[in-house]
């Protein structure tokens, strides 16, 4: 009930009414202003580059005949979980992918084969709160040149590189 009274005297007096001697006090609250949590610096857009190895398998077609030499070739496609690191601490892993064509001379249905193969990948950085800090497109050329035996196993070593774009803060 002293609410109700302190509320009435309040707006009694607001309006220029006069106030009874044993009117309750009026506790008028003050606002108080906070500070507004300064904006989140977005990360800075640049150029990055990640290496890992990229992995994959495949049929070889030899051309010799039993006991004799020939042409080897197939394609192996080649993928990776490419660990990027950006400007400002952001980070994160990209997928990467790309076929190699494989040539080579063969004899009893193995031999020594070599190729190129272009890789690419697009994929999310998050700053290290775990929040998205924008996207990373990567590409690069990866060569391969190893012994093989009909079927091909592939791990090779390669750097990518491109470019970080930043999110536009918010």
């Amino acid at each position: 009930m002293t609410n109700i009274l302190a509320a009435a005297a309040l707006i009694a007096s607001q309006m220029g009414a006069p106030l009874p001697a044993d009117a309750p006090a009026v506790v008028v609250p003050v606002a108080t202003a906070k500070a507004a949590p300064a904006p989140r610096a977005a990360a800075a857009s640049g150029y990055v580059s990640a290496t890992g190895y990229l992995s994959g398998s495949g049929y070889m077609q030899c051309s010799a005949p039993q006991n004799g030499s020939g042409w080897m070739s197939g394609s192996v496609n080649l993928t990776a979980q490419m660990p990027v690191n950006g400007p400002d601490g952001v980070n994160g892993y990209v997928p990467v992918s790309g076929y190699v064509f494989l040539n080579g001379s063969c004899q009893n249905g193995a031999g020594f084969v070599s190729g190129s193969a272009s890789v690419t990948g697009w994929g999310t950085l998050y700053t290290r709160e775990g929040k998205r800090a924008g996207t990373v497109q990567l590409n690069g050329t990866v060569f391969v040149s190893q012994y093989v035996s009909g079927f091909a196993f592939i791990n090779q070593y390669a750097t990518v590189s491109g470019y970080f774009t930043a999110d536009p803060a918010n």
